[in-house]
């Protein structure tokens, strides 16, 4: 093995070591980025949800009949319960297994494909 062998092959070293490093600073600064965009949009919804809960709560407290005969104390606390939850918002309220009857068929046939003949 020459001296100029062994400079070349420190040298491979070195430049493996300054793109490693560069590749860990860059990847740092997306996450830094990243970080910052979900705390950016956290405090984005939470403001949302802000303004959807009294909103919600007026509107329940204003009319049974809009809801749907709910009583206003009912759609209170469930925008409450999804406030403090955060980031989401109250859209409808309705019975739990309206509207589902296509789900509950097609994994009921899903299920029973699987079985042993």
């Amino acid at each position: 093995m020459t001296m100029d062998q062994v400079i070349d092959g420190l040298a491979v070293i070195g430049a493996v070591s300054c793109l490693y490093w560069l590749a860990r600073a860059l990847l740092a600064f997306l996450a830094w980025v990243e970080r910052s965009e979900i705390e950016r949009q956290a405090r984005e919804s939470d403001a949302e949800a802000t303004g959807a809960l009294s909103t919600a709560v007026a509107v329940g407290a204003a009319s049974t009949v809009a809801m749907g005969g709910i009583p206003p104390e009912h759609v209170a606390a469930i925008a409450a319960a999804v406030a403090m939850i955060g980031g989401h918002r109250l859209i409808r309220i309705q019975d739990e297994t309206g509207g589902r009857a296509w789900t509950s068929e097609g994994r009921w046939l899903h299920q029973t494909s699987h079985r042993t003949h």
